[in-house]
């Protein structure tokens, strides 16, 4: 069966956003463990607050499995130093929203391609975000 133009056209854009999205992560990653290598076995000073945002930053743009396991982790007490735990502890009620591109893919995935039409109006900005979801204003 033949697809066309504007479906290969968006996956191309969907796949793109993905594949830019894990190498700014994966990049953000191993800038941290390079980080945590340099001053375990180099003796480097590194700011623990700051890398400690950079990591929740991190965690928060991968979402999903990844970061349930660092939101549980922030709970464990002594199982991180403690600028880790309470930088961590803010993805609990803080996590970073999805983008309003997949809102749209997730809405349609899971109401149909007329998925707008069954609201009278829909907020484009999450109100509230979590590992594994996000609310929407809409009625």
């Amino acid at each position: 069966m033949a697809m066309s133009g504007d479906h290969d056209a968006a996956s191309d854009r969907q796949f793109g956003g993905r594949i830019r999205r894990y190498a700014k992560v994966t990049s953000t990653m191993g800038g941290l463990a390079a980080r945590v290598a340099g001053e375990r076995y180099l003796g480097w000073e590194i700011d623990r607050g700051k890398h400690a945002a950079d990591l929740r930053q991190a965690l928060g743009g991968l979402k999903g499995p990844i970061m349930k396991v660092a939101q549980i982790l922030s709970t464990i007490p002594d199982a991180l130093p403690p600028e880790y735990a309470e930088e961590l502890a803010g993805l609990q009620a803080d996590a970073p929203s999805m983008g309003w591109l997949f809102t749209k893919r997730r809405m349609a995935a899971e109401l149909g391609a007329d998925w707008q039409q069954k609201f009278s109006s829909f907020g484009r900005d999450a109100v509230s975000a979590a590992s594994l979801g996000q609310v929407h204003q809409a009625m």
